[in-house]
């Protein structure tokens, strides 16, 4: 009778674990369910955008191209429609071999857009958005613009391809930077992790010694020596996604050209 009993519990123990496990792996799986669907609803949102804001030239952007090409038609962007969306976006960022092409947002904070997407919506992805503490005309000697790692790739999740031997180089050297009436073109210098309370979230900086300063730092923790120059006179660009542990990836770009309204903001030497 009591081996009876015993065995009883032990089926009873036996049912409960099986449908507690079964419950994890319904909820389990109803979370991806719900992840998956919010990724491809933020890939969707931006697919869209890209479709109907911006135009791509025709052929393919290689180095022979490039020298017949020039670099600020390779893209178009018609920013004023997509501020028609939000106000908040500032600008666009395209880079010129990569597939990241989106629209960068201003609220001038670091959390309003951390996870939410361009048309006010909730979204693990968030939006590009520039630091709170930058001024929103990308004039300021240092700017910093944030995105997240994404798993699929989207918003800065290809970054960390820079980390990659091999993978710098003249197809993946440059981004263009929208404005609405100018492009500014950047070519980027420098790559590295760091900790998220590094100096190179330091903004805002003057064209003076502590700028070079700074910017010499970039070159002696950067994964490789690019030998693009920059220096305290010119208009750097800190790209900024999350990486393993509390680190975070960065990747420092100088502007280099200018095209529209700004043509005479240039690379200086």
């Amino acid at each position: 009778m009591a081996s009876k009993e015993k065995n009883g519990k032990k089926d009873i123990i036996s049912i409960v674990i099986m449908v507690v496990g079964m419950i994890v792996i319904v909820i389990s799986a109803y979370n991806l369910w719900k992840i998956m669907q919010d990724y491809h609803k933020s890939n969707k949102l931006y697919d869209n955008l890209a479709d109907e804001f911006v135009t791509e030239h025709p052929e393919p952007v290689t180095e022979a191209a490039e020298e017949e090409i020039p670099w600020y038609e390779l893209a178009n962007v018609d920013l004023d429609q997509v501020k028609a969306i939000n106000p908040d976006v500032v600008g666009w960022i395209y880079f010129e071999n990569e597939e990241i092409s989106y629209p960068i947002l201003y609220s001038g904070d670091n959390d309003t857009y951390l996870r939410t997407a361009l048309d006010g919506s909730s979204a693990t992805a968030g939006s590009i958005f520039m630091e709170g503490a930058n001024h929103p005309d990308f004039q300021d000697c240092h700017t910093i613009i944030y995105g997240h790692n994404m798993k699929n790739l989207s918003m800065f999740g290809r970054l960390k391809y820079y980390k990659n031997s091999g993978y710098y180089g003249e197809d993946h050297q440059y981004f263009q930077i929208f404005t609405g009436d100018e492009v500014y073109r950047y070519e980027i210098f420098a790559f590295a992790d760091v900790p998220a309370d590094s100096e190179v979230y330091t903004v805002p900086y003057a064209p003076d010694d502590a700028f070079q300063e700074f910017i010499d730092g970039l070159y002696r923790t950067s994964y490789e020596d690019t030998g693009v120059s920059a220096g305290q006179n010119d208009k750097v660009v800190t790209l900024s996604t999350c990486s393993s542990g509390d680190n975070r990836f960065v990747v420092h770009a100088v502007r280099v050209d200018a095209h529209g309204a700004a043509e005479e903001g240039g690379h200086e030497e």
